[in-house]
């Protein structure tokens, strides 16, 4: 377990919130009329975190930060009225994590909260279709969250190349949010 628990609860909970907040604020980024896309993008989300964070497994922060979302569910919609002053707050964030856990963690949160958008950008194109296979939930969801972190560490830099089933709108809200996550080495 990492230091995260004995932090201040104010620094706590905007490491804590802050990928949850990234993957709303993109659902919101490209709001299409009705529910469909929303249930998808929130379905995504939410399954998306334990998913990711066991892809970082040498990461004890990212493994403890994706614990401490689940626990708090209760604290959800509060984080979705602040999701959009996340580009905001990601920087701050970001340079707490690198100082207080070191570089490579903070680069490791950053690969976590960025593959969780670019998840929840996805979604509703591809788990339109994921709904249809009930029996073969978990093996499609895996083989999306691969195709997830596969595209995240093809990107360039400045993550220009993301995936055409995302809309302009996601595009620019991913490079926004990378850029507000830049680690400072």
């Amino acid at each position: 377990m990492t230091r995260l628990s004995q932090l201040p609860e104010t620094e706590l909970q905007k490491i804590v919130a802050l990928p949850y907040k990234a993957g709303l604020w993109i659902s919101h980024a490209d709001d299409v009329e009705g529910e469909a896309d929303d249930l998808s993008e929130m379905k995504a989300l939410e399954r998306g975190i334990p998913e990711l964070a066991s892809l970082h497994k040498n990461s004890l922060l990212v493994n403890d930060v994706a614990s401490a979302i689940m626990e708090r569910k209760e604290q959800w919609t509060e984080w979705e009225e602040e999701c959009f002053y996340i580009v905001k707050q990601a920087p701050e964030v970001i340079d707490f994590i690198a100082n207080e856990f070191g570089v490579d963690e903070a680069k490791q949160y950053r690969a976590f909260t960025m593959e969780l958008g670019k998840l929840v950008a996805q979604a509703h194109g591809e788990f339109s279709a994921f709904d249809e296979f009930k029996e073969e939930k978990e093996s499609f969801f895996s083989s999306m969250i691969n195709k997830i972190v596969g595209g995240i560490s093809e990107l360039s830099k400045d993550d220009a190349g993301h995936p055409a089933n995302m809309s302009p709108a996601e595009n620019s809200a991913l490079s926004q949010l990378s850029k507000a996550l830049s680690v400072k080495e």
